[in-house]
């Protein structure tokens, strides 16, 4: 399955089947109400595992919310975040803290990969980079997902593409999605047809757009992979020193965003 982001905000934007252009999920977040906003005691706030290597830890006490939501409008997954700590629900499955979403309690420091097994398959394994971030089948070594980060994308086979293929040709990444399941928690039915693109980095911050693309997996929903992606992600940015998502001020994440991909770039050519 190919979904666009609607939104550079990955926790208030929509996704888009690429493949038939409808809107199969949404997703939503906001602070709770005073009411339901109660702090959590201290203890229960705490990482599970040391500092050095625990997945996140809290620097605020703030209450939110993150729905996700299918394409009936069905609340198919909760994320009920305390500071920057969530407590995961998919369908009727509690699931708890991030540390429960994943096969580890701990992420080995490792200087410039970050490895995080998934809970549903042993061989299925989280890699993450300063630059990129890939879903692998670790017994088959095949890429089962990938994160396509501020790209223009081209349909393979069309007129665009070959010019793209000429004036690109030492950049392309391609991309195959497979025909997807419709998972458990997805009363829609969805399907998704196969579909084949290359995806161009776009230059200029904000150009281009934000991509999810990944094959589906029998012991777990799409939604599952598509909640562990946005899990993976935050600490990704937390573990190499890039712009940290911002629940109050998403504009102002995505204006350090910008401009920490610009510095990168900038420092790339002066090396």
């Amino acid at each position: 399955m190919l979904l666009r982001f609607t939104s550079p905000d990955m926790l208030n934007t929509s996704l888009v089947d690429v493949a038939t252009g409808q809107r199969v999920y949404d997703i939503m977040t906001a602070p709770l109400p005073d009411k339901e906003g109660r702090h959590k005691p201290a203890d229960e706030n705490k990482p599970t595992a040391s500092s050095s290597s625990s997945f996140v830890e809290p620097k605020d006490m703030t209450r939110r919310r993150t729905r996700i939501t299918n394409a009936v409008g069905k609340v198919i997954a909760n994320l009920e975040w305390t500071g920057r700590c969530p407590d995961i629900t998919i369908g009727d499955e509690h699931i708890g803290p991030m540390t429960e979403l994943f096969g580890t309690s701990t992420v080995p420091f490792e200087p410039k990969v970050l490895v995080i097994p998934t809970r549903f398959d042993t061989e299925y394994i989280w890699t993450a980079t300063a630059d990129s971030l890939t879903l692998v089948d670790d017994d088959s070594q095949l890429t089962k997902g990938r994160f396509h980060y501020n790209v223009i994308r081209i349909p393979v086979g069309s007129t665009a593409s070959k010019l793209e293929k000429t004036l690109f040709a030492n950049v392309p990444c391609e991309s195959s999605s497979s025909s997807v399941r419709s998972g458990s928690t997805d009363d829609s039915k969805h399907e998704s047809k196969p579909i084949k693109s290359t995806f161009i980095p776009a230059r200029i911050p904000g150009v281009g757009s934000n991509y999810l693309d990944f094959a589906s997996h029998p012991l777990a929903d799409d939604v599952e992979i598509i909640i562990s992606f946005l899990m993976v992600e935050l600490v990704r940015r937390g573990r190499f020193g890039l712009p940290q998502y911002e629940f109050s001020k998403p504009k102002l994440w995505q204006f350090k965003e910008a401009r920490d991909l610009v510095m990168r770039r900038l420092r790339r050519n002066t090396i």
